[in-house]
């Protein structure tokens, strides 16, 4: 699939994926409206029943009167909490029984405490808490009840009940429920745990919007193996692409050599047949060098790496590495300085792979270097670790791709020139060297604009 293809279905695939998510918000969102709306209508019709029975009961039972009303029965303070305006008297047993039927009768089955207000004390008072079914009810006041009533300038009632003793007065107890001044007779009702109703009718959409949720996070899933593996098929291709160049120059040259050592009339000119013996020696090298990088990383990448390991002296190592990686070069102009005030730094390392680590930080600092390469190799100790640091004066790595260069097959971009060969891989081997070891490697910007490669290693006790 062509890369515009594959960003085109992402886009709208995204694109639907978000749109779905915000309709289902969008339908969740007016669900709670409407049962917010049901439950006010719900409690409000419930609260002006219970009201109305009061009132029918004191005119039946003691013959008052009702009091008209210029202002509606039910007002509705915050969220969860209702104040009724009944304009009589509020018997607390029975306003507790009429609250209990009525919500029953509507399915009401939620958790509420009420109160009611007294006019001597200005507070809530006489409350009950009790659960949706009623059951294990614990009284806020305990003893008799007394019917409320103001003071002399308002309407009198006469009392029903027998006056409660000093003992059983001490035992009210105070709701700390709001008070509300624009009525004088009233209740109030509140709903702890609101969101046991609303809950209880949106389970299904909660359970939709779950479902909505996982093929929302497994589509985010899905999308990122897409990239990954768009990501690594481009990469695979560049890998082969400069593998083939890779492979194609040495062995053009050893085709071009072994054309000209097949006429007969070379020996007759032995500094030419030199020449081209050794061109033969150093392409066969070459590739020698690349397969036996490839075979290197396979067999890393088949089989778990086993270290040989072995006490080094870091110092003479590093003196011995350096010194077999400019035997190993071809006559390019290049410095390396190794700047160490340790004497004795003894670490457990293998050996090859340590060499071999070196060999690719080098390697590296030479090929991508516009200039005459200098390298310095600083080595020193700092707590509980050695600190081994590689300086380049090379073209430096932009600080976007540092952590990505560790990465299989994982090149710098350069736009369209491809000045330097490679596979990409020396840098992955360094980082698994590292990693088998339990050291720790990073790459930083130096004061001559190059890159330096630190290497943590810990201390062998």
């Amino acid at each position: 699939m062509k890369r515009n293809s594959i960003g085109f279905v992402i886009i709208m695939a995204t694109i639907s994926v978000v749109g779905i998510l915000l309709i289902q918000l969008f339908f969740l969102k007016n669900s709670y409206d409407l049962n917010e709306k049901q439950f006010h209508q719900v409690a409000t019709s419930a609260l002006h029943s219970v009201a109305s029975q009061i009132k029918d009961y004191n005119r039946k039972v003691y013959g008052h009167s009702s009091k008209p009303m210029d202002v509606s029965e039910v007002e509705q303070i915050s969220n969860n909490y209702y104040v009724v305006n009944v304009n009589d008297v509020i018997d607390p047993k029975l306003l507790d029984h009429f609250l209990t039927t009525e919500f029953k009768k509507r399915n009401l089955n939620l958790a509420f405490e009420y109160g009611i207000y007294d006019c001597n004390s200005k507070r809530m008072v006489y409350g009950n808490a009790l659960n949706g079914d009623s059951i294990g009810r614990y009284p806020l006041v305990s003893g008799n009840h007394d019917t409320i009533y103001c003071s002399q300038e308002e309407i009198m009632f006469e009392k029903n009940y027998s006056k409660p003793n000093k003992r059983e007065q001490k035992k009210k107890k105070i709701c700390n429920l709001p008070t509300c001044e624009k009525f004088t007779y009233y209740f109030g009702v509140h709903f702890p745990d609101r969101s046991q109703f609303n809950n209880s009718r949106l389970i299904t959409w909660y359970l939709l919007n779950g479902i909505l949720f996982f093929v929302v996070i497994f589509f985010g899933y899905a999308l990122y193996v897409i990239i990954k593996q768009k990501q690594l098929s481009e990469i695979q291709k560049n890998f082969i692409n400069n593998l083939t160049h890779e492979f194609k120059t040495p062995i053009s040259s050893i085709e071009l050599a072994a054309k000209v050592l097949a006429n007969p009339k070379i020996i007759e000119q032995p500094e030419r047949l030199a020449d081209y013996v050794r061109i033969v020696e150093q392409q066969n090298q070459r590739l020698s060098a690349h397969v036996e990088k490839l075979l290197q990383m396979a067999t890393i990448e088949k089989t778990k790496l086993q270290l040989n390991l072995q006490q080094i002296e870091l110092h003479s190592f590093i003196t011995e590495t350096i010194q077999e990686f400019r035997n190993s070069q071809d006559g390019r102009t290049y410095s390396i300085r190794l700047e160490s005030n340790l004497k004795k730094a003894q670490i457990s390392a293998d050996k090859l792979h340590f060499s071999n680590l070196i060999y690719n930080i080098l390697d590296n600092a030479i090929k991508y270097c516009s200039e005459e390469p200098d390298i310095v190799i600083k080595l020193e100790e700092i707590k509980n670790q050695y600190i081994i640091s590689f300086d380049d004066n090379g073209i430096g790595i932009p600080k976007a791709y540092r952590k990505q260069i560790f990465n299989r097959f994982y090149r710098v971009p350069t736009g369209n020139v491809h000045d330097v060969k490679g596979f990409g891989l020396g840098l992955d081997y360094v980082q698994k060297i590292v990693q088998r070891h339990g050291w720790r490697i990073n790459v930083i910007e130096n004061s001559w604009k190059g890159s330096t490669f630190i290497l943590h290693i810990k201390k062998t006790v």
